[in-house]
């Protein structure tokens, strides 16, 4: 009974030492965060911008985009707009996204986004996924604006007032 204790004991101090030592050999490229992809996207409605034609002055903007929130590259990321436009590209690094920043329109440049005018109720809607596996809960957006915007906004004198 003691030495099979006894045996008991050193095969567990054995195992932590193992344990310990694989820890301890994990070298930085094996303890980085994987790759996590992220959806964004919204419905923005912009009014009164004055001396533009009204084409231009009321209207909805629609997008969708996605970064990587994960500390590798991803490949071959795909955003997906449901019924809609289609995007890839070959990787995607850490911290990265696939909107830019046109200065000469002062305005972010996203894959997925449409612009008409006037402002009604809308949705966007799509996915996104590469060739690595990741966490897939914040693969999947959807957005919409069923809001009622008075222009010029009601005053509190029995006006008619927004409603979402």
């Amino acid at each position: 009974m003691r030495a099979s204790l006894k045996r008991a004991g050193a095969a567990v101090l054995a195992t932590v030492g193992i344990a310990a030592g694989t820890l301890a050999g994990t070298t930085p490229a094996q303890a980085a965060t994987p790759g996590d992809l992220e959806i964004i996207g919204g419905i923005e409605c912009h009014f009164g911008q004055w001396g533009q034609p009204w084409n231009q002055a009321w209207y909805m903007y629609r997008w969708m985009t996605v970064r990587n929130i994960g500390g590798t590259t991803m490949h071959d990321v795909i955003l997906n707009e449901i019924n809609g436009k289609s995007v890839r590209v070959k990787e995607l690094k850490p911290g990265a996204s696939l909107s830019k920043w046109d200065s000469k329109a002062n305005r972010w440049v996203r894959p997925v986004e449409t612009r008409w005018f006037g402002c009604f109720p809308s949705s966007i809607s799509g996915f996104t996924f590469a060739n690595e596996a990741e966490n897939l809960t914040n693969n999947f957006g959807y957005w919409q604006n069923f809001r009622r915007q008075d222009n010029p906004p009601a005053n509190n004198t029995g006006g008619t007032t927004a409603g979402n």
